[in-house]
């Protein structure tokens, strides 16, 4: 093929110049049409050799044979869904950010109304699986806007683009095979939901519905797409499954009024309130900590370091953090769920946004690495590792071990 391609481009070429100077423009056009379409072909080859290894794949894995060769030739590429998985954001975003996106009135509005209107569904839920009916609509909403906006990508095609791509095959090709069980054993076509193959009013990844969906309406198959019963009770068993206690909440917004010992919080991070309130951590809103309080194990949480809001997280809050690991998701699950209640929600620590861009986080990572504090890649994004070398440079500067990059420690990293 490369060689046919190769002698008609040169064939082509003697005639333009045959043809004379005004015919050259139309040639290198027509080449680049040749040549896209060669490498078209080309694409279109490597897919379906992945889609024949993949077969081999997923029969090995238990799907249905008469199925997955009724699928195959259906599954195609989304070049779109790499681009949104490749995308990185100009600034990451701060905690005033998200809740700003979180709170909105209408959210809060519709959170309450949903509350009433499927009051019967969510007791029923929360009376089954110790899961107050609060916590499950605080997802809801964050999740779909409480089923309003599901998706609209082929999630077949998203999770086999995502398979296809190297980048992140294993992961992506264990939840492309758990959806095809999924689809054949559900009898579900026509599945859209985000471009990460999430899907449903909670977004279930398909290895999370093939563990926790139940049949909520009883009507003998698992569908959280289209049965809300199904739905509200999956994610109902999901929390209860991964965890969740009752007899606590999740946690609430603290204040400090004495200097941390920086090397116990990360040493012994979890400690029972009663520590926490020898070390000079109160509510913020002012009230006393309730005597039953005292033995609720709970740890810091400081999603904007040391100068932004901070809580006290208790174990629930780790539950919602194996539901979408972010310190933001899990704060506002939080927040919303309490809002909900009370009718709107309070951050007492006064607002200061500190914007960081994805440029000065590359940079703060190669400065780090000049002066041997961060041994990773300087990608501009802070991670664990990042935050371990910026925690280092604090401590042996005298500064709050935050481990939160600001453009103030950035400048004085500069020295400047």
């Amino acid at each position: 093929m490369k060689k046919q391609i190769k002698n008609n481009i040169l064939s082509f070429f003697v005639s333009c110049a045959i043809m004379g100077t005004n015919s050259v423009s139309y040639a290198q056009n027509t080449i680049n049409t040749t040549q896209n379409t060669a490498t078209q072909i080309q694409n279109d080859a490597a897919f379906e050799e992945w889609k024949a290894e993949f077969r081999t794949h997923a029969l090995s894995e238990g799907v249905d044979k008469s199925f997955l060769d009724k699928m195959l030739p259906k599954m195609a590429l989304l070049p779109h869904v790499i681009e949104s998985d490749k995308k990185q954001p100009e600034f990451r975003l701060t905690f005033w950010d998200y809740t700003d996106k979180v709170f909105s009135q209408k959210r809060l509005k519709d959170g309450r109304q949903m509350m009433k209107e499927y009051a019967d569904l969510l007791n029923k839920a929360e009376q089954k699986y110790n899961v107050p009916a609060k916590y499950i609509t605080a997802f809801w909403g964050l999740e779909t806007a409480y089923g309003t906006y599901k998706g609209n990508v082929d999630t077949l095609n998203a999770l086999t683009t995502l398979a296809y791509d190297k980048r992140r095959r294993t992961f992506f090709t264990k939840e492309l095979v758990a959806f095809l069980k999924i689809m054949h054993q559900e009898k579900l076509t026509d599945v859209k939901g985000s471009w990460a193959g999430a899907f449903g009013h909670f977004q279930f990844m398909p290895t999370t519905f093939a563990a926790y969906a139940v049949d909520g309406d009883g009507d003998g198959k698992r569908d959280i797409v289209n049965s809300l019963p199904d739905a509200v009770e999956s994610a109902a068993n999901y929390l209860s499954k991964i965890g969740w206690n009752d007899a606590v909440k999740w946690g609430r917004e603290v204040k400090i009024t004495q200097a941390l010992n920086w090397d116990d919080i990360y040493d012994n991070p979890i400690k029972p309130i009663r520590e926490w309130k020898k070390q000079g951590v109160h509510p913020a809103n002012g009230m006393q900590w309730p005597s039953s309080f005292e033995f609720v194990q709970a740890r810091l949480v400081l999603p904007m370091g040391i100068e932004g809001p901070i809580f006290l997280a208790y174990h629930n809050y780790d539950v919602v953090m194996k539901w979408n690991r972010s310190n933001l998701y899990a704060l506002a699950v939080g927040l919303l769920s309490d809002a909900l209640i009370m009718g709107n929600y309070h951050i007492y620590t006064p607002r200061k946004n500190m914007p960081f861009s994805y440029e000065q986080a590359k940079e703060i990572q190669e400065l780090l690495t000049q002066k041997g504090y961060y041994t990773g890649t300087a990608d501009g994004i802070l991670g664990r590792g990042s935050r371990k070398a910026i925690r280092a440079y604090q401590k042996d500067n005298n500064l709050p071990q935050d481990g939160y990059a600001t453009e103030k420690l950035l400048n004085k990293i500069r020295g400047i």
